[in-house]
């Protein structure tokens, strides 16, 4: 997910960046194969805008145009959770797992995700610049999120909302929530514990 985030900060500094959509989830029903995925999609205007300047949207996924010209790009890891937690202790794993994401196995077996989302959100541009871009594409920016959703065989606690009966958890940042200078109703992580599948 590293060159994901990457990307995402790269559409949030075009002027054009309420034209995306970021979906990342992490599903831990298999403990066999993680599923750890990440799926942005840009519209037409800023996939047009980013190809122009030679920029590749999508470095180290798979990238593809849709008919209506919108971009999407899709990072897909499969990984056993063992891999998963031996990556967590190398800080040169190169699974994909982007900074700001933390997994770890807790005494009672249960997991542990968190996503730092002031990490996860660094590269965007600063306060000042995110309430000017806010100001000019206010409109723009409505309908549009990026998703954070973990899937499990049971969630034990979140600071997100508890979904699918109880098996998964999500947190659903808008952008017009996203671009705020200081984001008050954003928490500074997305927290999970869950049990994981066999």
């Amino acid at each position: 997910m590293r060159h994901f985030v990457k990307g995402l900060a790269f559409a949030a500094i075009l002027p054009l960046a309420a034209c995306f959509d970021a979906d990342i989830r992490a599903d831990f029903t298999n403990t066999d194969e993680v599923k750890l995925d990440a799926v942005m999609t840009m519209g037409a205007e800023i996939y047009q805008m980013a190809s122009s300047m030679g920029e590749d949207p999508c470095e180290e996924g798979i990238g593809t145009e849709n008919a209506d010209g919108t971009y999407t790009c899709s990072m897909l890891e499969r990984r056993s959770l063992e891999d998963l937690l031996m990556a967590m202790d190398d800080p040169d794993n190169d699974i994909g797992i982007g900074d700001g994401v933390t997994i770890e196995e807790l005494d009672n077996g249960n997991i542990s995700i968190s996503f730092d989302l002031s990490e996860m959100t660094s590269d965007l541009p600063p306060p000042e610049e995110r309430e000017q871009m806010a100001a000019m594409f206010g409109d723009s920016l409505e309908g549009h999120a990026m998703s954070l959703t973990v899937i499990g065989k049971e969630i034990v606690s979140t600071n997100g909302t508890i979904i699918r009966d109880g098996t998964a958890a999500e947190l659903v940042i808008p952008l017009t929530i996203m671009f705020m200078p200081e984001p008050e109703s954003l928490p500074s992580s997305f927290d999970v514990e869950l049990v994981p599948g066999s």
